[in-house]
């Protein structure tokens, strides 16, 4: 490489830095591995760089991208997807290095380094990841500017760097507000196959128990008006109705059927919206009996609302719901489907079902035997219950007799079929934290809950709840209440601030601030973008908003170039030479001005000779200034401070005789 087509050893250190800046976030979500491979291409490039190392030669190249596509496969088993295709990009910013021998390639790492911080965005847009994103950012224009200056100024590009943000934050805003707001041209894998809310649609013994071991955000509810008392805050996800013996799933059936969404009455309606956490969203969480408002949401039958496609990132929904209407949709088909069980599995509660069938005649009457059973068992309700064999149901009611909720909502079902008593397993999440500065609930993973719900003749579907049966606390207290203490509780979530009540305040306080920062930033869509438009420009025409453009843009600009270029003021960037100005326009005060065009050495000695008492404090500050241009950097950056020292005259002999004027 030719001294002068390369870049100086100081840029290629900042780009260094700023390109493990943008990488470090995103090991949140990609493998560590990516780490290591960096940090032996960065070795390998510097050695490059200061100890004359060869390039790698073809073979090697293509040996390391055929190492990188290996990695990413056995690290996903695919290369479509999010995380993937991000982690190639990642390895593809690395690897690059190692064919960098000029400026421009310099200049492309750069340039990648740009798009990688924007790809941390995909997986979370909270403030703290947008404060990171904006230091992530100046240290990406400092490499940049490392390009065009000689030498070391890491403050100076810092300070410029910051005033470039500042310049480019009124059209930012204004672009944010008035931008169109249009659908994505291409789309592609959200983050991770899983939804981060974490609820299946299918449901095994110990599914739930695992879920609520993190201690991840799900959803939050914000209520027009105080929020429902804690035992009614059932939200109701899914419904599962087939059971094979091991497994309750979801009915098909509902989805592709469109049954008529339920009436509800405005007057007597609770309204509130709900906003998903970022994910892929195949199903929504209301208070039945729910109505939402929605294009591209459909009801799916049994009180359950969906997306008509899965819907990806964060969702925000308006629901009205009538917590005291009857639930009582039903018909034949959905009936004989909600009796049905395998046969040859759990033959003991089987038993137990059909002798209350002899016993007692009304639907009603068996329920409350199902209740004086459950209530006489004395079973424990844990976060780590003893495996189970196949015949799940009768060893859990009467061998170990310890479970979760959904192995106390499954088996509840169970013997309610068994006892020819239509009944269903809904999941969803019961409960929520409840933040009071701004009038919001907090549901969070560990929230996750499974209950029944049963068909009695003339009352129709009735919610029953065995856990809270058994355990009242479950619903009065919460679950976290009674599970912090068990081990596992949050083992998924290890830097949860739930962990620690001290930090209570803080979290919710942090909470709120993410709760703004995603209802009037990140949701802020095509309906947000035209009530905010009207409120400010009234009639929004092209010309007013034309004229909103050049006050927002165009007006910071024209101030910052009045500043600048305002008579008399010293226009140069050089901190140095404005230090230098400045004392000869003090000096100039006091009657010895410099000449246009004179050298400092040449303007010293004048002063030597016709104004002695201020020649010693100008010589000192004139070797400052010429070892501040000319001579090593850390020299000049010493030199430099002297010079901000020296900016103020001062004479050594008060009894010197006049000043000499030029």
């Amino acid at each position: 490489m030719s001294a002068e087509r390369r870049s100086s050893r100081h840029a290629v250190v900042l780009l260094l830095i700023a390109q493990l800046a943008v990488m470090l976030p995103l090991l949140t979500v990609l493998p560590l591995w990516l780490l290591v491979i960096w940090g032996a291409v960065a070795w390998w490039y510097w050695k490059i760089v200061t100890a004359a190392y060869a390039m790698p030669v073809p073979p090697v190249k293509f040996a390391l991208v055929a190492l990188a596509a290996l990695g990413i496969y056995l690290e996903y088993r695919q290369l479509l997807g999010l995380e993937p295709m991000v982690t190639l990009l990642v390895l593809a910013v690395a690897l690059k290095l190692l064919e960098m021998k000029t400026r421009r390639e310099h200049w492309l790492v750069l340039m990648l380094c740009y798009f990688l911080l924007g790809c941390r965005l995909l997986f979370d847009q909270q403030i703290i990841d947008v404060l990171l994103a904006v230091a992530q950012l100046c240290a990406l224009l400092v490499a940049q500017q490392s390009l065009f200056r000689e030498r070391n100024a890491v403050v100076p590009s810092m300070r410029l760097a910051g005033v470039m943000l500042a310049q480019a934050l009124p059209l930012m805003l204004f672009l944010f507000v008035v931008f169109p707001r249009i659908g994505p041209l291409w789309t592609m894998p959200m983050p991770g196959s899983k939804a981060k809310t974490g609820m299946s649609d299918e449901l095994r013994f110990g599914d739930i128990a695992e879920l609520s071991r993190s201690g991840a955000l799900a959803f939050r509810v914000s209520f027009d008006g105080p929020p429902p008392a804690r035992q009614d805050l059932y939200w109701r996800g899914l419904v599962l109705e087939e059971f094979d013996g091991k497994t309750w799933r979801v009915n098909k059936f509902g989805r592709w059927s469109r049954p008529q969404a339920p009436v509800i009455e405005r007057n007597a309606a609770r309204e509130y919206t709900v906003t998903l956490e970022p994910g892929v969203h195949s199903w929504l969480y209301t208070l039945p009996v729910a109505n939402i408002s929605r294009n591209d949401l459909v009801y799916a039958g049994a009180y359950q609302w969906a997306p008509k496609q899965p819907l990806s990132g964060r969702l925000q929904y308006r629901v009205y719901s009538n917590t005291a209407q009857p639930r009582t949709e039903v018909d034949m088909m959905m009936l004989r489907r909600n009796l049905r069980l395998p046969e040859g599995i759990n033959p003991q509660s089987r038993a137990l079902a059909q002798r209350w069938s002899q016993q007692y005649a009304t639907g009603n009457e068996r329920l409350n035997a199902a209740l004086r059973f459950y209530l006489q068992q004395s079973l424990i309700y844990t976060l780590n219950p003893p495996t189970l064999g196949e015949d799940s149901v009768d060893a859990f009611l009467f061998q170990t007799r310890q479970g979760f909720c959904e192995h106390f909502a499954a088996s509840f079902v169970f013997l309610m079929r068994a006892a020819g008593v239509p009944a269903r397993v809904v999941v969803g999440y019961q409960g929520g934290e409840y933040n009071a500065t701004d009038n919001y609930l907090l549901v969070h993973e560990s929230d996750a809950h499974a209950w029944a719900e049963v068909w009695l003749e003339g009352s129709g579907w009735q919610r029953v709840d065995p856990t809270a049966l058994v355990t009242p606390d479950r619903l009065r207290l919460g679950a976290e209440s009674l599970l912090r203490d068990q081990q596992g509780f949050l083992a998924g979530s290890p830097l949860s601030l739930r962990r620690f009540a001290w930090a209570n305040t803080l979290r919710l306080y942090m909470d709120n601030l993410n709760y703004a920062w995603a209802r009037w930033v990140l949701n802020y869509d095509r309906d947000s973008q035209s009530l905010v438009l009207v409120d400010i420009l009234g009639l929004v025409t092209p010309q007013r908003l034309i004229i909103a453009l050049l006050l927002c843009g165009g007006l910071p600009l024209l101030l910052y170039a009045v500043v600048v270029f305002l008579p008399g003021r010293n226009r140069s960037g050089d901190l140095a030479t404005r230090y230098y100005m400045q004392a000869c326009q003090q000096l100039a005060k006091r009657g010895v001005g410099r000449e246009p065009g004179e050298t400092p050495r040449a303007f010293l000695q004048r002063v030597e000779r016709s104004a002695p008492e201020w020649a010693p404090w100008l010589r000192e500050l004139t070797q400052c200034f010429e070892g501040q241009q000319y001579h090593s950097e850390k020299s000049a950056e010493d030199a430099l401070k002297a010079l901000r020292r020296l900016r103020r005259p001062r004479k050594v002999a008060s009894s010197a005789k006049g000043v000499g004027k030029t």
